[in-house]
C-alpha cells in the first residue's frame, strides 16, 4: 500500500528535479510569442483606424468619421472639389458635393513619418 502511494508522488519530484534551464527556455518563448503577437495587433490597429497611411495623386482623403464598426463617412477631394462618400464593407455610395471645401486637418507627427516610413516610393 506505502509502495503505491510513493508511485502516486513520483511525477511529482521528477518535475522537481527538473533542471532550471526548462523553465527559463519555456518563460523565454512565452515572451517572445507575446511579443510577436503585440506587433501583430499593433500593426493591425494602425492599418484599421489609419486610413490615411497611403495618399494617391488623383484623391485625397479630408476627413473620416467612423459610424460603426465597418461604415464610414469619408470626405474626398478629387479635381479641387470635395465629395461626401459613404463607405460600407459592401459598397462605396457617392452621398454629396459639398459647395464650401473644408480644411485640411493636419495628420499627427507620428503618422506622417509612419507614412514616410511604410510608404516604398519614399525610399532613400
Amino acid at each position: 500500500m506505502i509502495k503505491r502511494a510513493a508511485l502516486l508522488f513520483l511525477p511529482c519530484t521528477a518535475l522537481a528535479a527538473e533542471p532550471a534551464g526548462f523553465q527559463q527556455l519555456a518563460s523565454m518563448l512565452l515572451s517572445l510569442i507575446l511579443v510577436v503577437v503585440c506587433i501583430v495587433a499593433l500593426g493591425l490597429l494602425v492599418k484599421r483606424f489609419n486610413p490615411q497611411i497611403t495618399q494617391s495623386e488623383d484623391f485625397k482623403v479630408i476627413r473620416t468619421i467612423n459610424l460603426g464598426s465597418k461604415e464610414r463617412l469619408l470626405v474626398v477631394e478629387m479635381d479641387d472639389k470635395h465629395h461626401v462618400l459613404g463607405v460600407t464593407s459592401g459598397s462605396i455610395n457617392y452621398l454629396y458635393q459639398l459647395e464650401t471645401p473644408l480644411a485640411d486637418q493636419q495628420m499627427p507627427e507620428f503618422a506622417k513619418q509612419l507614412a514616410h516610413f511604410m510608404n516604398p516610393k519614399n525610399k532613400k
